[in-house]
């Protein structure tokens, strides 16, 4: 018990120096949470999160773990049911499918990208960080406030879902290796000449779209919807569907392509 009392006073003492200039002690204090700069290890608290980030590894029974996935999803039932210690069967499997979206959201940002945010972030609390009371230390209110810190940072990838629970998921759609075949000259725009339906959830899941959308994937019809009908840009579809704007800008290429070839030879149906 000594030992936890003397180790976080020493975290404390390093975040009021930090707070007044320090950034040896800044640096102090992210080793102390778990990153090592020189080596690049993660371990303890930072490499739960970044963990948890990148490759889904979900510890259920660390509340702190279960209160940050309950921010990411609008099911009353599953945020519920991860309250308690205890989760059954049915609830660790939706939340690895919560989890799973989540990283499929954030597989754009390189791990060195993602590890430097979630130190940023911690700096950021110990500066705000403001002793009160006796029985208060950082560690504490890093316990409390880090989990909305680290979701407000990344939750402009989750707005406007379009993949509910419903919807499954887009990995196997994807195919960074196809060739790419690019017309130096200019074509008309096939985007919805002869779409009519609103390009919605339904003719996302295919069950509105007409021909020769129907025979999209289900991605493709994602991208369409954020670019040619919401208008976005590729910056902004790619921070949507968890890829780097230069994708986004390939894959539509393809996808005119696709059209092109399903207007001049339309299958036989």
């Amino acid at each position: 018990m000594e030992d936890k009392s003397s180790q976080y006073e020493l975290i404390e003492s390093l975040v009021f120096q930090y707070q007044s200039g320090s950034s040896k002690a800044g640096l102090k204090l992210i080793q102390s949470f778990g990153y090592n700069p020189t080596s690049k290890e993660l371990s303890g608290y930072l490499n739960k999160y970044f963990s948890l980030l990148r490759y889904g590894v979900i510890k259920f029974n660390d509340k702190d773990t279960r209160q940050f996935l309950r921010q990411f999803t609008s099911n009353s039932q599953l945020k519920q049911e991860l309250i308690p210690f205890y989760q059954y069967a049915h609830t660790k499997k939706a939340t690895r499918k919560l989890v799973q979206m989540i990283n499929f959201r954030l597989r754009h940002i390189p791990d060195e990208d993602m590890i430097h945010d979630l130190c940023e972030l911690l700096l950021i609390q110990a500066k705000k960080y403001k002793k009160q009371g006796t029985k208060t230390n950082f560690c504490g209110y890093l316990m409390n406030s880090y989990r909305y810190k680290v979701y407000d940072h990344y939750k402009y990838l989750f707005r406007d879902l379009l993949y509910s629970h419903r919807i499954e998921m887009l990995e196997d759609h994807i195919d960074d290796n196809s060739e790419i075949n690019i017309e130096e000259t200019l074509v008309p725009d096939l985007y919805f000449q002869n779409e009519t339906e609103e390009i919605g959830l339904n003719w996302i899941l295919g069950k509105t779209a007409e021909f020769p959308f129907s025979h999209l994937t289900m991605f493709e019809r994602t991208l369409i919807s954020l670019y040619d009908h919401k208008g976005m840009t590729y910056e902004e579809v790619g921070a949507q569907m968890g890829y780097h704007r230069d994708t986004i800008w390939t894959k539509r290429k393809q996808i005119k392509q696709k059209l092109r070839k399903l207007i001049n030879n339309p299958p036989n149906e």
